[in-house]
């Protein structure tokens, strides 16, 4: 591999890994409505960045959430304009890119509406004063079903 940063273009400068306490045997978590779900973003940075470019970078560590069926027509009018779900917490944590600081964050996300959403985060990293920004994805979203109990 070539020393230069160009043969490593497509690498991601940061591991992110999004985890909502799902185990491993399950495609998705479920919970009733009226349910949380604690979301942890596993961060870390690469080995192969110098330390001299980290030491100029802070990492911003943010969290979404999505309803997967959003804009299907077996929603209604008002179901698709009610609050599904509400973020409690700090939704986004920002910290120096340096090599000892804990760089996971986690937040709570409860649900209100029945329906299968997806949790994910993104880690986007700024340097040079806010000049330079690079946004980076969890290149795995979790999945929540919410359904009534029966």
């Amino acid at each position: 591999e070539h020393k230069s940063f160009s043969s490593r273009i497509c690498r991601p400068p940061v591991t992110l890994r999004v985890s909502i306490g799902r185990k491993e045997s399950q495609s998705e978590l479920v919970v009733s409505p009226g349910s949380f779900v604690e979301a942890v973003a596993h961060v870390s940075v690469q080995d192969w960045v110098p330390p001299r470019v980290l030491s100029h970078c802070s990492i911003t560590i943010e969290f979404c959430c999505a309803r997967k069926d959003s804009g299907s027509k077996e929603l209604s009018l008002e179901e698709e304009n009610n609050t599904p779900y509400v973020w409690c917490g700090q939704l986004r944590r920002t910290v120096d890119a340096t090599e000892d600081e804990n760089m996971d964050h986690r937040a709570r996300v409860a649900f209100f509406q029945c329906g299968v959403f997806v949790v994910s985060a993104c880690a986007k990293i700024s340097g040079g004063g806010g000049i330079a920004e690079e946004t980076w994805w969890a290149p795995h979203a979790e999945t929540v079903k919410v359904e009534k109990e029966i």
